[in-house]
């Protein structure tokens, strides 16, 4: 199945195969991206995943003994990467640089994935958004860190928003919803009131939405978005899904490098 849109392009090359952003492509030159697909797995308790690291990163052209990423904690943390270093980061999970040749990557069952790119000041972000980093409104801490880190300005970012588990099939209950409503204030746009299950209400939550909402508050211009439109759930036949595979599920990687 071919999962190409708008915003998308979906890539095969042999038995690797991967999502491209249109947009990003139009700086083919300065940067390089993938979202990884089946069968390529990539958690870090699958033996084959560095066998597939390289595999994708050949396809990329890009160097996979030089690869950054954590263990991911879902937490708020965003590491700014000055060199390529063999540390194993375990609380983060997002990555920014302005180096060259040091590719950042987070790795995905659900969760929303996140590249940043200010096109005028080359600056890369790699973001790693479940509910919780949500919560913590984790991407808009990471333009922030790039503004500090590097002087950047939200209006010349780019933001793409990678497959993840859609309002279709984010079924939450009523504590999840309080949380929300702590921290946002009126969140009643961003959910739908589903059925009662065994004495229990159930909505179905928009995450996605929610993220770019505060991106737009924070200044990033809401033409600079540019999101996926794939939910993992409904396409877990190309993709991992810890909602429909549970224990099951392996994890897809996000990719982002600066040439």
């Amino acid at each position: 199945m071919d999962l190409s849109n708008e915003n998308i392009i979906h890539v095969k090359k042999g038995d690797v195969e991967y999502l491209q952003f249109r947009e990003l492509l139009k700086y083919a030159d300065k940067l390089q991206h993938a979202y990884s697909l089946k069968p390529l797995q990539f958690s870090d308790k699958n033996d084959q995943a560095p066998a597939n690291y390289e595999k994708i990163c050949k396809a990329l052209e890009i160097d996979s003994n030089k690869i950054i990423k954590s263990a991911q904690k879902h937490t708020d943390i965003i590491k700014d990467i000055k060199e390529y270093t063999a540390e194993k980061f375990e609380f983060v999970d997002g990555f920014i640089t302005n180096n060259k040749n040091i590719p950042l990557v987070t790795k995905y069952a659900d969760c929303t994935p996140i590249i940043l790119y200010d096109k005028i000041k080359n600056v890369i972000g790699n973001v790693h958004s479940g509910w919780r980093g949500t919560l913590q409104r984790i991407s808009a801490k990471a333009v922030k860190l790039m503004i500090e880190k590097y002087n950047c300005n939200p209006a010349d970012m780019v933001v793409c928003i990678g497959p993840c588990i859609k309002q279709c099939h984010f079924q939450v209950e009523e504590d999840f919803i309080d949380k929300f409503n702590k921290e946002f204030g009126n969140i009643d746009k961003y959910y739908k009131t589903g059925e009662v299950i065994e004495g229990k209400q159930k909505y179905y939550f928009d995450t996605t939405n929610l993220i770019i909402d505060y991106l737009i508050e924070i200044g990033i211009k809401k033409e600079n978005i540019f999101d996926s439109n794939i939910c993992s759930v409904c396409k877990v036949a190309n993709m991992s899904s810890y909602r429909a595979e549970k224990e099951k599920a392996d994890r897809n990687m996000n990719i982002v490098m600066l040439k």
